[in-house]
């Protein structure tokens, strides 16, 4: 079993009034009071509030979140400072995540009403990076459900203070490792600031060869010295000379090319810091190519491993369902029944839960499904049972994308092509057909759909599909409930239609409409054997751009991505123009967390997502192969 892979719940049980690991046999805090204990050790012993006072944001690594304690103390602190950051961003690790109800059972009475809001947006005991967001968005807890010395190598931030607060190194040596110390100094701004109530003289010296000035003070309660440190290296990195985003783009401009899903949530995540957003499309209105369907299916990809599609998915649709508590009149998230393709799959569902692989599904996360189960949950007698997604379903894509991007203000362009950019004067320029200046800004983010293949070089992996999805009448399915997925996907939306579908067809090669119908009554038939295809009134149908690997581009464009005619080689400004792209079919699961990726990648917050995620989706993973 791997690191990664360890994660499980916690086992808390009381001792004497205080929450106590069985794991560790040892207490979450001290027992004279542990609102008491951070407030002293880590809020006083990273020298808060006056630290991040008057600044644009301030970030906080902890090791071990424990029952939030720490966090809590923080949130309220930060909230009772009249002079606090702009934004507080809060990350820690912990491997074995606290229930709901022992998170309100063992709350301090001192910040009852902040964990109440915690419980609120608590996540599943899922391993990977879950983020919560307070006071609209300006303080953000990042949770690493992983194992620290796998989440040591693997974070993707700056931090300005660090809070250690394992368990004791005689109790939970894993969390005071020489390695993990290392890795996690790795991540410090310069002046970064430590505390911790341990005093160990092992740990002591290993922060000190980390990097780390260090000394004993007053401790807190029975303990009597505590330890704080700065960090100041022998060695300093070049990253340690990064500019503020604020004093690199002091406009805070940005120019958007594409106005599906992509741009649309580029344009809100930048719009609601403050930034003037214009959005140029070639459509007549957004969400005009494939973006427009009426009803998408959303829900991440399950696998028996920790693959990269796995982990990215989820990280994404984690990110929708926030966002759908903004637009719940076009969400609706009811649970999805995942059919399964032959008995050999199935059969391998049953070891998935059987063993425990990747790791312990909770029930609110995934289930299994006999066929008589599935077939009273929807309504019709499939051919193998399921996989149930309980949190997904059915998005009405279009007219989400428009009311977003409607709502977000910013300045949409449409009907317009853009012929090529050109980056003058500290702006990027974008110039339509007959060379005349359409939009300029500091930034610029290409989110280009299906049009990718027109700009990208020819080192680019990308091909161009053609879906279609056979429209049939929904008379002709009176006892169908809500849609499914599987060797295809059925949508029943309430509308007296009901899609099924859909086809994958190489762009410039499609194939005859009866046959693309016939391919997608197969589909019907594998998932429901007794349903009758009927006569089909029609298709929605679009082109989905995908590169070879299926998964998405996101990131700074690198030398070479871009054709000389659209961008010019000089005019490759790595820091400044972004790709959100390259989605396939899953353009409601990657949109908002690419957008996400590109302003931490901009503002330099900690990014929603690790460090080998980040590779993954890099657009110069191609160009580093050639």
């Amino acid at each position: 079993m791997s690191e990664k892979e360890e994660i499980r719940p916690a086992q808390i049980t009381d001792q004497d009034g205080h929450p106590y690991s069985a794991e560790f046999g040892d207490i979450y805090a001290s027992r004279q009071g542990a609102v008491g204990q951070a407030l002293h050790v880590f809020i006083k012993g990273n020298n808060l509030p006056q630290a991040w006072q008057n600044r644009p944001g301030f970030v906080i690594l902890e090791n071990g979140f424990g029952l939030g304690t720490n966090f809590l103390t923080t949130l309220k602190t930060w909230r009772e400072d009249l002079n606090r950051s702009e934004s507080l961003h809060f990350v820690s690790i912990e491997k074995f995540p606290a229930s709901k109800e022992d998170l309100l059972r063992f709350a301090d009475p001192d910040v009852a009403s902040e964990t109440v809001e915690l419980v609120q947006q608590w996540p599943d005991c899922v391993p990977g990076v879950h983020r919560l967001y307070f006071d609209d968005g300006r303080v953000v807890l990042s949770l690493y459900f992983m194992d620290v010395a796998f989440a040591s190598k693997k974070l993707a931030l700056r931090y300005d203070a660090l809070y250690l607060d394992g368990f004791s190194p005689a109790k939970n040596d894993a969390m005071w490792k020489r390695s993990v110390l290392t890795s996690l100094s790795r991540f410090a701004k310069p002046e970064a600031t430590l505390a911790t109530w341990c005093v160990s003289s092992h740990v002591r010296e290993d922060l000190h060869n980390a990097g780390f000035e260090v000394q004993k003070v007053q401790g807190f309660g029975k303990k009597s010295q505590m330890t704080v440190g700065v960090y100041r290296p022998k060695f300093s990195h070049r990253r340690s000379q990064e500019v503020p985003y604020s004093e690199k783009y002091p406009d805070c401009s940005l120019l958007i090319i594409g106005a599906g899903m992509a741009g649309t949530a580029c344009a809100c995540e930048f719009a609601r810091r403050g930034w003037k957003v214009t959005v140029i499309d070639e459509g007549r209105v957004a969400a005009s190519a494939a973006s427009a369907i009426r009803y998408a299916i959303a829900h991440f990809q399950p696998a028996g491993d920790e693959n990269l599609l796995f982990r990215l998915s989820r990280a994404g649709f984690d990110v929708l369902k926030e966002i759908s508590r903004d637009f719940p009149e076009y969400f609706h998230l009811n649970g999805l029944p995942q059919i399964a393709r032959d008995e050999t799959e199935y059969k391998k569902w049953e070891r998935w839960f059987q063993n425990n692989k990747p790791f312990q599904f909770p029930h609110n996360f995934l289930r299994l499904l006999s066929r008589e189960e599935v077939s009273d949950l929807i309504g019709y007698g499939t051919s193998y049972g399921a996989l149930l997604h309980p949190a997904a379903g059915l998005v009405e894509a279009g007219r989400f994308v428009r009311e977003r991007l409607f709502s977000s203000g910013a300045l949409c362009l449409f009907n317009t092509r853009v012929s090529g950019l050109r980056r003058e004067e500290g702006k990027w320029v974008a110039y339509g057909n007959a060379g005349e200046e359409l939009a300029r800004a500091a930034v610029c983010i290409l989110c280009p759909g299906s049009s990718l293949l027109k700009i990208a070089s020819d080192n680019v992996p990308v091909t161009n599909w053609h879906g279609r999805l056979s429209l049939l009448s929904g008379e002709e399915f009176p006892k169908l409930k809500g849609a499914m997925t599987g060797p295809g996907y059925v949508i029943n939306d309430g509308d007296n239609w009901v899609g099924v579908g859909a086809t994958y067809e190489r762009e410039g090669a499609s194939m005859e409409e009866r046959e693309a119908h016939r391919q997608n009554a197969e589909k019907l038939h594998k998932m429901l054997p007794n349903a009758v295809f009927g006569t089909a009134i029609g298709f929605y149908e679009g082109i989905r751009s995908a590169p070879s690997d299926r998964l998405p581009l996101i990131g700074s464009v690198p030398p070479g991505f871009l054709i000389e005619g659209f961008v010019s080689e000089k005019d490759s400004v790595n820091d400044t123009l972004f790709l959100n792209t390259g989605m396939g079919s899953r353009g409601l699961i990657f949109s908002d967390l690419g957008a996400r990726i590109i302003a931490a990648q901009v503002t330099g917050e900690p990014y929603p997502i690790e460090k080998d995620l980040l590779d993954a989706v890099n657009p110069a993973r191609f160009l580093s192969r050639t």
